[in-house]
């Protein structure tokens, strides 16, 4: 599995100056272990058991680290939940289990020298 930290550079590289990139991932701390994957590996069947390894799951503070490193803005997080009832996800401000980020490319800054009159 590659290094977060390179995932989020190459995306920076990759991206135009203006241009947005979204990072997709699993929160790391207890709810997220019982529900991504305690419930969803184990219980619901959801995905193959042993899909998630804990150490591997991303706090967002650590991302947000990533992203600033590459020179990529803060632009929004939401969180992703999903009720196993109804098979319904929707985008809330709970970001304790599974979370977007959008980021943005900062504009480069003009070359453009304006002429004193």
């Amino acid at each position: 599995m590659p290094d977060p930290a390179a995932v989020v550079k190459a995306c920076a590289a990759l991206v135009k100056p203006g241009g947005y990139v979204f990072f997709s991932t699993i929160n790391r701390n207890a709810k997220a272990f019982l529900f991504a994957i305690i419930g969803a590996e184990y219980v619901l069947n959801m995905l193959p058991r042993g899909t998630h390894e804990y150490s591997k799951l991303i706090k967002p503070s650590e991302l947000a680290r990533y992203f600033r490193a590459e020179n990529l803005d803060f632009v929004q997080t939401k969180g992703l939940e999903y009720n196993p009832m109804t098979r319904h996800y929707w985008l809330s401000n709970n970001t304790s289990v599974n979370y977007l980020v959008a980021t943005q490319r900062p504009e480069m800054a003009s070359n453009h020298v304006e002429e004193k009159l």
